[in-house]
């Protein structure tokens, strides 16, 4: 039979005293994807075709009543900064997260999905 293993552990040491850069940068990452995500949602709501009301029925004011185009080219790149913003992300959470109590950001993935969802959609309108 051959012996147990009588190696000598010992506990680790928690030498990371604070978060370095790239932790602290990441955190501040998401945070301005999660602004641009909010400014693309007021191009969005500015580019979309206006809904009548009454009073532009009882005025007879003028609607305008397709897309406005330009508005939908800066919305395609705000959301093409925030799906490279999401991916950088995610690629430092992946390699700063090795040990088994560092944090994973999901919201990095919900705005990674949200911007390649709002890359395809004006492409579905036009």
């Amino acid at each position: 039979m051959s012996e147990p293993d009588r190696r000598q552990t010992y506990p680790r040491v928690e030498r990371r005293q604070r978060p370095d850069i790239w932790v602290r940068s990441l955190e501040w990452l998401v945070v301005v994807s999660w602004m641009l995500l909010l400014l693309a949602l007021m191009v969005l709501s500015k580019a979309k075709p206006q809904v009548e009301t009454f009073f532009e029925r009882y005025y007879q004011l003028p609607l305008d009543s397709t897309w406005n185009l330009e508005l939908l080219f800066y919305l395609r790149l705000l959301m093409g900064v925030g799906l490279f913003l999401s991916s950088a992300g995610l690629v430092i959470n992946w390699r700063r997260s090795r040990r088994a109590g560092d944090e994973y950001r999901i919201s990095l993935l919900i705005l990674g999905g949200i911007s390649l969802f709002g890359l395809l959609f004006p492409s579905l309108i036009q």
